[in-house]
């Protein structure tokens, strides 16, 4: 499912150049007449108003979908945190993914690291199976957490972060699992 919602936002993403270029033309067009657009003032096609706020809708709805999409996996992902807090999972480090759609979290005390997703569930590593981690940049804002393990199943687990926890993450991954 993920990865549908992958497809459809770039799709979306990639559809907003040409959208965004017929919007600009129509305003051009148009004389940026606001009045016109909001109903208030007649004189052109009426089929141009619906055309500018079809293009408008298209803009608004796909990051409206998009925010209630992340959203509904950010809540997701923290009843699925407190499930296994409640069955004795106390993690000192907790991450969720920028697109919260992956969530890595680490008991210090019991020697275990929480993957999810992992074949659609979550997966616990024993600390010792981690052979290394890292964060590395990806893109000009984004940086991705790589957790290497000896795993053969799932030699790597890796999710997107938040340009804001970036430091804090590393600071913490680095007092626990060392550099």
């Amino acid at each position: 499912m993920r990865s549908a919602w992958e497809l459809l936002r770039a799709i979306w993403a990639v559809g907003c150049i040409p959208i965004g270029t017929l919007l600009m033309i129509v305003l051009v067009l148009c004389g940026f007449n606001l009045a016109f657009f909001l109903g208030i003032s007649s004189g052109a096609d009426p089929a141009v108003r619906w055309l500018f706020w079809a293009l408008v809708l298209y803009f608004v709805g796909g990051v409206w979908l998009f925010v209630w999409v992340d959203q509904r996996y950010a809540d997701k992902l923290k009843r699925l945190a407190e499930e296994f807090q409640a069955q004795g999972f106390k993690p000192q480090v907790e991450v969720f993914a920028k697109l919260s759609d992956a969530y890595l979290g680490i008991d210090g005390a019991a020697c275990r690291l929480l993957a999810y997703p992992v074949d659609g569930q979550g997966h616990f590593f024993q600390l010792d199976e981690i052979n290394s981690w890292r964060i590395v940049p990806a893109g000009k804002r984004n940086h991705r957490l790589e957790v290497l393990t000896r795993n053969p199943r799932l030699p790597v687990f890796s999710l997107v972060l938040k340009p804001t926890e970036v430091l804090i993450t590393e600071a913490r991954l680095a007092a626990l699992l060392g550099a």
